[in-house]
């Protein structure tokens, strides 16, 4: 019923995470495919280790930067279960509420889903001072009457929590129907907010969120080492955020699929 997606370059923090993710997957009755996205076959193999018969690995050769909503589309490209799960390599997942949102997906017309919140392992991984917690409210409405709300926030320095836009379930038909992931959106930060806007302004969707799991924490430089050079991933998000808002202000909700597809076409 259900193909985890996960997007690599060079992260080791998918040694400590790949058990949950194969648990999971077993779980809801699907399977699990790892995007190496230019990086390290030895280390891949190294991080899969005794799991690598339970992980399809898709290769992506000569990519001078890491595009995740283009790792994310090829991951697609590659599976065939009717619910997408797209998640990070950082994360320890609990496999019970993954299954639950997948049936309720394959069962209820007009949802997608995310999971509700992830915890930080390892406190104020931050490193907060002053401003222990922060977080916005977007809100955009379209000429057609629908309407988007999205509450996003950083890390609690006190609770560890935060939100978790980026482990996304979808079903296929409506990721398709939108053409998937934006590649166009190159750098971090804003590949999985658009994805929520595409699917409520675009596909007509509606957002549920259930479940939290446990974000391996890592620092700065792990988290943008392989994008385009960015001074900050504030400037790098703003920037993708306003190109985004430009695209639904034409009236485009559709990301690069196929596009992306093309750079390792499944066989």
């Amino acid at each position: 019923m259900l193909s985890i997606i996960i997007s690599w370059r060079d992260r080791v923090e998918l040694a400590r995470a790949l058990p949950s993710l194969v648990a999971a997957a077993k779980a809801a009755g699907g399977d699990l495919t790892v995007v190496n996205f230019s990086g390290s076959t030895a280390l891949l193999d190294e991080q899969l280790a005794q799991h690598r018969q339970d992980v399809r690995v898709v290769t992506v050769p000569e990519q001078g930067f890491f595009n995740k909503s283009a790792a994310q589309n090829l991951g697609a490209a590659w599976t065939q279960q009717p619910i997408l799960f797209f998640c990070d390599c950082d994360i320890i997942l609990p496999a019970q509420p993954v299954a639950e949102l997948a049936r309720r997906l394959a069962t209820e017309d007009g949802l997608f889903a995310t999971l509700a919140g992830v915890r930080e392992s390892e406190a104020n991984s931050r490193r907060a001072r002053h401003v222990v917690s922060f977080g916005y409210e977007l809100h955009i409405k379209t000429a057609d009457g629908r309407h988007l709300q999205i509450i996003d926030s950083e890390e609690d320095a006190q609770t560890g929590l935060r939100h978790a836009p980026g482990l996304l379930l979808v079903r296929r038909s409506d990721f398709l129907a939108i053409e998937g992931y934006n590649g166009g959106l190159h750098g971090w930060g804003w590949e999985d907010q658009d994805m929520i806007s595409r699917l409520t302004l675009g596909r007509g969707l509606r957002r549920i969120m259930a479940g939290d799991a446990v974000h391996l924490s890592h620092d700065d430089h792990a988290r943008i080492a392989h994008y385009p050079p960015v001074t900050s991933r504030w400037e790098s998000r703003d920037r993708m955020f306003r190109t985004a808002l430009a695209n639904y202000d034409d009236g485009n909700f559709l990301g690069t699929y196929h596009r992306d597809r093309a750079l390792c076409p499944p066989r």
